[in-house]
């Protein structure tokens, strides 16, 4: 289902998704002006679906969600909405660089390599990552990040670079380029078709379930569900009155004849997992996906583009495309993943190399947090090319997946 952030009584707390603080969403100029965009468009054109919604809400140019992201006007951590994984503790980030490595060495694989992320949010993430790898002083690795949103580029770049690169040549296939403050090269992207073919690996986090979705409801037939207007131009949720194209072309077979009374299913979902298999099946490239479901749930049509939208994340759909093309591990627990790859032993690490109470009263607290209720609601799915069948049966598996 649709999720919406929600934060209340001047306190952060943990929902079933993330962990949000104080702020309230708010647009500088013309608070109003998508709703008012999103009204009009429905009385010229009629109901839109809920894909359609979510990618207005989320990615219309100046006023949707991460597009409105500025120093100002802060949508990740303290001063934002919500908190991700990435932010509340290093310790996810490392754990996820160690895990990197520690995969790439097992392929046996010495050549050069990219590390590339979809949605890298403010860095953060990857500068965690890359900690890890520069203590193991990989030299072989270029990052790639792909963005849409000028701004969070702006603040990814300070976060990894320390200051941002003037604007490049528009004939570059990237659209920028600078080096990270421990050395290595990163280069930006507005779509992963644009990175160059090599081998990879892929990280994601909070982006596939960011990603639009269309939403069906049975009612002795399948309907879809779209967002119309009531009598005073408020935003309602409404069922088409039959079968249209989607309900007809999206549905799968085995779904249409279960009890399921309620299906979502997010093609861009499905399109950016095929483009991740294709290159992985071309150059032999492992690959981690991480992905999140169980959000708080409000009200997500009184404010379309001051609020985070996100859905739950279909891991049947996804894996039933590439099934018959990779190796698929998952999904795991996050609990179960970064209790495997030892996050107690990195805990008490730091722990010990740390004197200031607080600090350690934070480490503690995040490491909880990511075992605790999002330990277990959080998942990791990995995948990898068939070309490795006989590592991984010997191995049972990669790191943070044994049963």
């Amino acid at each position: 289902m649709i999720r919406r952030s929600i934060f209340e009584n001047g306190k952060r707390w943990l929902s079933t998704r993330r962990f949000y603080s104080t702020a309230t969403p708010s647009i500088e100029k013309h608070p109003d002006a998508l709703k008012r965009f999103i009204v009009d468009k429905i009385k010229s054109t009629g109901p839109i679906t809920v894909a359609e919604y979510m990618k207005l809400a989320v990615s219309s140019p100046s006023v949707g969600y991460y597009s409105r992201f500025s120093e100002r006007k802060q949508v990740f951590g303290e001063k934002g909405d919500f908190i991700t994984a990435p932010e509340l503790t290093q310790m996810f980030g490392e754990l996820i660089g160690i895990w990197c490595y520690h995969e790439l060495a097992n392929t046996g694989y010495t050549g050069d390599w990219f590390l590339v992320e979809n949605g890298p949010g403010t860095g953060q993430l990857m500068f965690d990552v890359l900690s890890s790898l520069h203590k193991f002083q990989e030299k072989k690795v270029s990052i790639h990040l792909v963005e849409t949103a000028n701004a969070l580029i702006d603040a990814q770049e300070k976060t990894l670079c320390g200051s941002n690169s003037p604007n490049l040549d528009s004939n570059a296939a990237y659209i920028r380029k600078n080096q990270t403050t421990n050395g290595f090269p990163i280069f930006w992207y507005n779509n992963i078709d644009d990175i160059p073919a090599n081998f990879s690996v892929f990280i994601s986090n909070e982006f596939l379930d960011a990603l639009p979705i269309h939403q069906f409801q049975k009612c002795s037939k399948w309907h879809e569900i779209y967002v119309n207007l009531n009598h005073v131009n408020e935003l309602i949720f409404m069922i088409s009155p039959g079968e249209n194209l989607h309900t007809r072309g999206l549905l799968p077979e085995n779904v249409r004849q279960s009890e399921k009374q309620i299906w979502e299913i997010a093609p861009e979902a499905g399109i950016y997992v095929n483009q991740i298999v294709e290159r992985m099946v071309s150059f032999e490239i492992p690959f981690l996906l991480r992905a999140y479901s169980q959000h708080q749930e409000t009200d997500p049509l009184l404010n379309p583009g001051q609020v985070d939208m996100t859905a739950d994340v279909n891991f049947g759909y996804l894996r039933s495309l590439v099934d018959d093309r990779s190796l698929v591990f998952g999904p795991q627990t996050q609990r179960e993943f970064f209790g495997q790859l030892g996050i107690q032993h990195r805990l008490m690490q730091l722990l010990k190399s740390c004197n200031e109470r607080e600090k350690q009263e934070d480490l503690i607290k995040g490491y909880n947090y990511l075992l605790g209720e999002m330990g277990e609601r959080f998942k990791v799915l990995s995948l990898f090319p068939k070309t490795l069948q006989s590592i991984m049966e010997k191995r049972k598996g990669p790191a943070g997946f044994a049963k």
